[in-house]
């Protein structure tokens, strides 16, 4: 049990909830929660003083946590970092990560502060290869309809290509469609697939969809993020709290549930829902299917598209 500190602090001004009740729904959610970040490298987004005053993201492990929470260094070169991964190093050049191996891990970082967890979608254990396929849908703000047409044009295309997703309600603004995957393939393989993929929906649905990275010149349309599956880059994990001011939830929805709950729907006042409730997510990780059909079939039809792949850049 952890002794919590300032326990009557307030993190979410606006519902009054506070870091006692932060550090609450975190050992209890932790059956559900923990198995979304086992041996997953750790970053998290910590509030300190609560949402009143501002955060920061911490990857590297500091110094005080406990030698239960495993480490796990990665050189910050992305391309020395799929050959050179190590276990707990620290150096200038390269980011030691905490790794959670139990529940009580969970309750230490809210203890820290720690509102949001993030991970890549690899596993220490399978080094840069990743078991899941992320894709974010990011719709202009209050375009609810637009991100949920949105959703199932990405299944649709999925479905066709024999790749099963389950929807993520993100807490946020959008939702994610997350595919379990045997972690065969390397990460800038399912990156590329992934980017293909992006392209052709947005050449298919040029009104909708986009992969233009600015907001300013999306136009309305949806953007269909495909960079989730770069190598390091990360993913909220399913039943994190969002710093949000109504403290929501990342929760993952049936198909059959995306008409009915937004992507903030869920808060952690509704732990005791989220406990009960079966999590699609976990039960597609136990049938995780080979990428390799869905990346030649990607590869295959967008050659016949006549796309050409450009070079990504974030400021067009």
């Amino acid at each position: 049990m952890v002794q919590v500190s300032n326990a009557d602090r307030v993190v979410f001004p606006e519902v009054g909830r506070t870091k006692g009740e932060v550090v609450t729904y975190y050992e209890r959610i932790a059956p559900r929660l923990l198995p979304h970040v086992l041996g997953r490298p750790l970053s998290i987004r910590r509030y300190p003083k609560g949402l009143a005053a501002p955060g920061f993201f911490q990857k590297n492990v500091p110094a005080h946590y406990p030698s239960s929470i495993g480490r796990f260094a990665v050189p910050r070169s992305a391309a020395a970092s799929k050959k050179h991964p190590r276990r707990g190093v620290a150096s200038p050049d390269v980011t030691v990560y905490p790794v959670v191996q139990e529940a009580e891990h969970l309750a230490y970082l809210a203890n820290q502060g720690a509102i949001e967890l993030h991970v890549p979608t690899c596993r220490v254990i399978d080094g840069f290869r990743p078991d899941r396929i992320v894709i974010d849908l990011d719709p202009p703000d209050g375009a609810l309809a637009a991100v949920r047409r949105a959703a199932k044009r990405v299944r649709e295309a999925l479905d066709a290509l024999r790749l099963t997703t389950v929807p993520l309600a993100t807490g946020s603004k959008g939702y994610h469609l997350v595919a379990a995957i045997a972690p065969r393939l390397d990460s800038e393989t399912i990156a590329v697939a992934t980017q293909k993929l992006a392209a052709l929906l947005a050449a298919d649905h040029p009104e909708e969809l986009t992969t233009v990275f600015r907001t300013a010149l999306r136009g309305g349309r949806v953007f269909i993020d495909w960079m989730r599956n770069n190598p390091g880059a990360t993913v909220v994990v399913p039943y994190s709290l969002r710093a949000r001011p109504h403290a929501s939830v990342a929760t993952p929805l049936h198909w059959e549930e995306l008409d009915v709950h937004a992507p903030d729907a869920f808060t952690m006042d509704d732990v005791d829902r989220l406990c009960d409730r079966a999590d699609p997510l976990a039960d597609l990780a136990a049938s995780a299917q080979d990428a390799a059909p869905f990346v030649a079939a990607v590869d295959a039809a967008f050659e016949r598209s006549g796309l050409v792949l450009e070079t990504f850049d974030r400021f067009r």
